[in-house]
């Protein structure tokens, strides 16, 4: 997954065609739907974490993968 078709998922999700990711979202997002890492985002209320959640799900469910934990 590019980051260009990550933002398409996220500019469909928030119902803005100008919406981007901010600092550190779409690395996060890389580190698990691509490099299939474990990862922690600790950030402020407000930064994007449940972006991040549910558009790395949403990959990794298009991919065929099961359920996603997520602890927050």
């Amino acid at each position: 997954m590019d980051r260009h078709t990550a933002e398409n998922l996220l500019q469909t999700a928030v119902g803005d065609p100008n919406a981007c990711f901010r600092p550190g979202q779409w690395e996060a997002i890389d580190a698990l739907v691509n490099r299939r890492q474990k990862l922690m985002v600790v950030q402020r209320t407000g930064w994007g974490k449940s972006s991040v959640y549910f558009i790395s799900t949403r990959i990794l469910r298009d991919r065929g993968a099961g359920p996603t934990v997520i602890v927050s």
